[in-house]
């Protein structure tokens, strides 16, 4: 009998080991985690600042999953909304969505639509919203791991039209020993440490897709992007 209860919690082990899930935007391409979203002045609420997005399940049976408020600066939740499963908005730090219960995901099956994250308050206050999206069992209440991070920034003094203007595709914003990226033009990299101090400038094109930045500590940077219209816009990096 002791045998047998070692086989299936092994069973159950692997199980929960094995179970997937892939974060995937508005046109179903993976999303890595650590990855940042960047709205400006004019992309707020329904439906300009909304980032909508799907969660696919992976797994060889079916998962479930919650989505909760890491952390956030300059804003304690206030004017956000989210919608996983179900829709809240006036949000806490450390609130869990669903609030009960979690959200089913059939195997080889995805989300349905109508899942997004966006600010709903215009105003010239930086602020970021940081998800962490993870895998439960069915009740909600027994974290499996595998988790997901997204941040969700508003910068007001980014415009739409920056946003239109510059093509600039980073792959996550929390990195190793590199920045990796994709872009068609020529633009200017210029990162920068909490201090306002500047560490590196780079001119690139369109091979580009990598900006080294092993010979930094942890930490916090800041990379500015300009393109040749002098269209600029700025991400927050950390590094681990």
């Amino acid at each position: 009998m002791k045998s047998n209860l070692l086989f299936l919690l092994f069973c159950l082990t692997a199980s929960i080991a094995s179970a997937q899930f892939t974060f995937l935007d508005i046109d179903n391409n993976p999303v890595e985690s650590g990855a940042t979203v960047t709205f400006g002045q004019g992309q707020v609420g329904d439906p300009d600042g909304f980032y909508s997005y799907f969660v696919a399940n992976d797994a060889s049976e079916a998962i479930f999953m919650k989505a909760e408020l890491f952390s956030a600066e300059n804003t304690d939740g206030s004017f956000f909304e989210i919608c996983f499963g179900l829709c809240y908005d006036e949000i806490t730090i450390g609130q869990k969505f669903p609030n009960n219960g979690a959200v089913f995901i059939d195997q080889g099956g995805q989300t349905l639509p109508g899942n997004h994250l966006g600010n709903t308050l215009a105003d010239d206050v930086p602020r970021t919203f940081t998800f962490r999206y993870y895998q439960t069992d069915q009740a909600g209440t027994t974290e499996l791991g595998n988790d997901f991070f997204i941040t969700y920034s508003y910068d007001p003094t980014l415009g739409v039209d920056n946003n239109i203007l510059i093509d600039f595709n980073i792959t996550a914003t929390l990195v190793d020993d590199a920045i990796n990226f994709n872009s068609s033009e020529y633009l200017m990299l210029e990162l920068y440490d909490k201090r306002g101090r500047r560490l590196k400038k780079h001119k690139i094109n369109p091979d580009t897709n990598r900006m080294p930045i092993d010979d930094l500590p942890s930490g916090i940077y800041f990379l500015s992007i300009t393109n040749d219209m002098q269209i600029s816009k700025t991400i927050k990096i950390v590094k681990k």
